[in-house]
């Protein structure tokens, strides 16, 4: 008796650990559908988890510039906005273009976490374009500020906001910081927090994992 119960405990010790599980991943591609909601402004993002935050091309707007905008008529909002011919965009315009994936990595330490300072804004209005061309201006209370310091000297200020995304099938809400990624070929980079709160584990031998940025229901 004693013997069996030995044997018993001895062998509950290589019983697998369930914390190595990974039923609870989901297995998407190093690029992605994404979709800014509730506007459902369709984007390619690059998913990152080398990059602690995730960050989205924006354009800062002034209040006369938006007023500018709007009595112009300058918003487009017609564009097609669908997940069609992602392949070919993503062959001709990224793998065979000269235009880098991302900025060189910088150092990047919040200015204010609990409170805005004086001189900063509490609310921030800023442009955003959809893979397709569509536009929308937004307003967001900013969360935070972040400082970037560059490799060559000086420091730039971005705020940094609340979005929620479709990304590759899947709803997420998180911080994103507004840059200015022109020139570069995504213009949205999931990072980390993002990627962790969508239980979100990168193959970097797919793209478009996901066929829809949202579900049917989204």
């Amino acid at each position: 008796m004693r013997r069996s119960l030995f044997l018993a405990i001895c062998l509950s010790l290589f019983v697998p650990s369930q914390a190595s599980s990974t039923d609870d991943l989901n297995i998407r591609g190093w690029v992605e559908h994404a979709r800014v909601m509730p506007e459902r402004l369709l984007m390619t993002a690059k998913l990152d988890s080398g990059a602690r935050t995730t960050s989205i091309h924006a354009e800062i707007l002034s209040a006369e510039e938006v007023k500018d905008l709007v009595l112009n008529g300058e918003i487009d909002d017609v564009a097609d906005d669908t997940e069609t011919g992602a392949q070919e965009m993503f062959n001709t315009s990224m793998v065979e273009g000269s235009a880098p994936d991302d900025p060189p990595a910088e150092e990047i330490s919040p200015i204010s976490d609990a409170s805005i300072s004086d001189f900063m804004s509490e609310n921030i209005t800023f442009r955003l374009t959809s893979r397709g061309g569509k536009e929308v201006i937004v307003t967001e209370p900013v969360v935070r500020w972040v400082s970037i310091r560059r490799r060559g000297g000086g420091a730039i200020v971005r705020p940094v906001v609340m979005m929620e995304l479709c990304l590759a099938g899947l709803r997420v809400r998180g911080e994103v910081n507004l840059a200015d990624r022109t020139g570069f070929n995504y213009p949205l980079l999931i990072g980390r927090n993002m990627l962790s709160d969508a239980g979100i584990s990168i193959d970097s031998r797919q793209v478009f994992a996901s066929k829809k940025a949202c579900d049917e229901a989204d």
